[in-house]
């Protein structure tokens, strides 16, 4: 995996492949001239597009959203750290269309487009080889998963076609019924044209990442539409195929799929679609420790943490402790915590009690003030483990999960129960639970409710499906710890004034 840079003629800046082994290359004006005609380079063009899955993982834009609108995430105030208006609004459900982190999001997934719409455009010039089409359905479907966050964040957004560079004339305006009816287009025609897991090298876009979000449109369906009901014959059926498929399997060990070296063990078992980070190539992962780890928890060169991040109450009481994915130890002989669920007092590699900068103890403790908390509260999650001999602290090598393959049992699943089908829900909760080796559940135990927890256990922290879960279980709006109940109206995220004033021809969402 190598980095290389487009020179500005390009409009992408610097960029990295995420899949493909070119050799780096300084481009001058005059190479660009060369370059975006060669269908040799096809693979330098798709990279920005590739590259815009990282604003995903953004705690200052999707993942905060993602994430901090549910009971999964809190960034409290903590006396004079960490006191930003804009993360409590977040987590609160008190935002307004002037957040920071709002518009974060929205201009993630806007920039997103973008780069997908100018790589396509460049793509469209070249000789149409195999190879060149592959690139252009990847493309395609990294822009219709930015349209799909945009759908269900924000409901409308203004929507350029790639061929469209008179800018001059505004974009159109994509409704959410009009944006739900052309996602679910391209994806039916993205499926059967996207190569198969194993025929593109891991990292690339398949045809199970098309199926996955296409299954989680036909789950939203009635939520978009305002139809109320989702396609759950759809979502069974696609989940059906790629089971099926005997393309991909149940990690035996989800931990794995989160350690520093992850990549060969996702790529033989769940990663559908991973987001690729190498800091050997110049692509730095998420401070994952940084921003959730107290100060004082320091080992080897990581020594620098934010002291940050914590979960809540509800979601710690919806888990049984022995269930595996609640903790794990084999790192902890090394870096001195576990990974997953970090709660209590808080010890040294060498065994010794930490403390907090006064010299109390260190002792993560589940109630907290979202307005002011101390150093110590609040349970902490490290769901990416860090590499223990690495010499750079910040970053991190995994490999993001953004969708794996459990997701397609999770998913039939829930279709299957909404659709009366009690032992075939039943069956497929208990074969990720049993896989991951938590108590399997009885029927009476069986709910909506315990779809919904399982979801949480299974995805919490990666950034993909926390958010849009609460809001489909009819969580999102309840109130919790520090949170009061909202109305619906905070379900749809405001349009940032920002992109108002840009473009008038969006309306405010109601409510702000």
């Amino acid at each position: 995996m190598k980095k290389i840079y487009l020179a500005a003629a390009l409009t992408f800046g610097l960029a990295f492949t995420s899949c493909s082994d070119l050799e780096e290359k300084i481009m001058n004006e005059q190479d660009n001239k060369s370059l975006i005609k060669d269908d040799k380079n096809t693979a330098m063009l798709a990279a920005p597009a590739y590259a815009s899955l990282r604003t995903y993982m953004d705690d200052n834009g999707m993942w905060m959203i993602t994430e901090c609108t549910t009971d999964e995430c809190c960034y409290p105030t903590r006396g004079s750290d960490w006191n930003d208006a804009n993360n409590r609004a977040v987590f609160t459900h008190t935002y307004d269309a002037d957040n920071l982190k709002v518009r974060g999001a929205w201009d993630g997934l806007m920039q997103g487009i973008t780069y997908c719409n100018v790589a396509l455009n460049y793509l469209s010039e070249l000789n149409q080889t195999e190879d060149v089409k592959n690139y252009t359905n990847e493309v395609t479907f990294i822009r219709t998963l930015h349209m799909f966050y945009l759908t269900n964040y924000f409901g409308h957004f203004p929507m350029r076609e790639s061929d469209e560079t008179d800018f001059k004339t505004k974009p159109q305006i994509l409704d959410r019924n009009a944006a739900t009816e052309r996602i679910i287009k391209e994806l039916t025609e993205l499926i059967p044209n996207l190569k198969e897991k194993g025929e593109v090298p891991y990292g690339r876009i398949t045809k199970a990442a098309a199926q996955q979000l296409l299954a989680h449109v036909y789950l939203d369906y009635g939520i978009f539409t305002g139809t109320k009901e989702g396609k759950w014959d759809d979502v069974i059926n696609i989940c059906d195929d790629v089971i099926n498929s005997g393309k991909y399997k149940l990690a035996d060990d989800i931990w794995k799929l989160y350690l520093h070296d992850n990549k060969a063990y996702a790529d033989q078992t769940e990663a559908v679609l991973p987001i690729i980070y190498d800091q050997q190539a110049g692509i730095g992962g998420r401070s994952w420790l940084n921003f959730t780890l107290h100060y004082s928890m320091t080992f080897n060169n990581f020594t620098s943490f934010w002291n940050g991040a914590c979960t809540t109450e509800d979601f710690l009481n919806r888990w049984d402790t022995t269930d595996p994915r609640y903790q794990d130890n084999r790192l902890k002989s090394q870096i001195g915590f576990n990974l997953g669920i970090i709660e209590g007092q808080q010890y040294a590699i060498d065994g010794t009690p930490e403390t907090t900068r006064n010299g109390d103890p260190l002792v993560f403790t589940r109630n907290f003030s979202v307005e002011n908390s101390n150093e110590a509260q609040g349970v902490r999650i490290v769901r990416y483990a860090p590499n223990p001999d690495y010499t750079y602290g910040a970053g991190s090598d995994n490999d993001v999960m953004f969708f794996r393959y459990s997701d397609f049992y999770l998913m039939r699943g829930e279709a299957k129960l909404r659709k009366g089908d009690i032992q075939g829900a039943l069956k497929d909760i208990n074969t990720i639970r049993e896989i991951r080796g938590a108590r399997k559940l009885t029927v009476s135990e069986l709910s909506l409710d315990s779809f919904f927890a399982e979801r949480g256990f299974e995805f919490y922290w990666d950034g993909a499906w926390s958010r849009d879960d609460a809001i489909r279980f009819g969580k999102y709006c309840k109130a919790r710890q520090n949170v009061k109940a909202c109305d619906e109206t905070r379900i749809m995220l405001p349009i940032p004034n920002t992109a108002i004033e840009a473009n008038n021809d969006l309306k405010q969402n109601p409510g702000y």
